[in-house]
């Protein structure tokens, strides 16, 4: 159901710019060019590119000055395959106003929904990682993706969501337990392959985590 991936300062360009399929040579061969135009996003910065925003966001906070850092995160969330059709557009603003109150406004980056490749659609949110910073005088805030996205985050996300998009109105699984038992949130790769695993486990094809 939801993938969570985390990029240094030098990796965030590129993955930006990937995501607006703005990036020349792209090594993913799932995604088809002709359905590119099929994808939005939800939310535009006011001024400026995505890249722009990270950089003046990034500029507000303290940031330790190594190479890896991870500076960026982003949630992968996609679509339940039980989930109506007609009802895409508003599970996945649903699931972006969820992501935004969770991580703060201030801090998105990007949001934009891909129906260009193959298999469901899917939502990637990239957002600055910020916590309170108690060390720093000139800052009230830093860039720490471990503080923000620990073990206890993990355990409460897909909770938390299910329980969101059930008020929300939607009848769909997001939370199934199989995620802790494979180890923990999964790569997006390791997502594209999940039809092998839960025909290896005997699950149902429609089981989404």
């Amino acid at each position: 159901m939801a993938s969570l991936k985390k990029f240094a300062h030098g990796a965030v360009l590129n993955q930006l710019r990937h995501n607006e399929r703005t990036l020349e040579n792209s090594s993913n061969e799932d995604i088809n060019p002709e359905r590119s135009g099929d994808n939005y996003a939800l939310f535009t910065p006011e001024e400026g590119s995505c890249f722009d925003r990270y950089l003046e966001r990034k500029e507000e906070l303290y940031c330790y000055n190594r190479a890896d850092v991870k500076t960026m995160a982003a949630w992968i969330v996609t679509a339940p395959e039980e989930l109506p059709i007609d009802q895409q557009q508003r599970f996945f603003q649903s699931v972006y106003n969820f992501l935004e109150d969770r991580y703060h406004k201030e801090n998105v980056v990007q949001a934009i929904v891909h129906q260009d490749e193959g298999g469901q659609p899917h939502l990637h949110f990239c957002f600055i990682p910020a916590a309170p910073d108690l060390k720093h005088e000139d800052f009230s805030e830093k860039i720490c993706a471990n503080d923000v996205l620990n073990l206890n985050e993990f355990k409460h996300f897909h909770p938390d969501l299910q329980h969101y998009l059930t008020a929300e109105g939607f009848d769909c699984c997001v939370h199934s337990g199989i995620t802790r038992e494979i180890g923990g949130n999964l790569t997006v790769d390791e997502l594209k392959h999940r039809e092998e695993y839960l025909h290896k486990k005997g699950y149902d094809r429609g089981v989404q985590w």
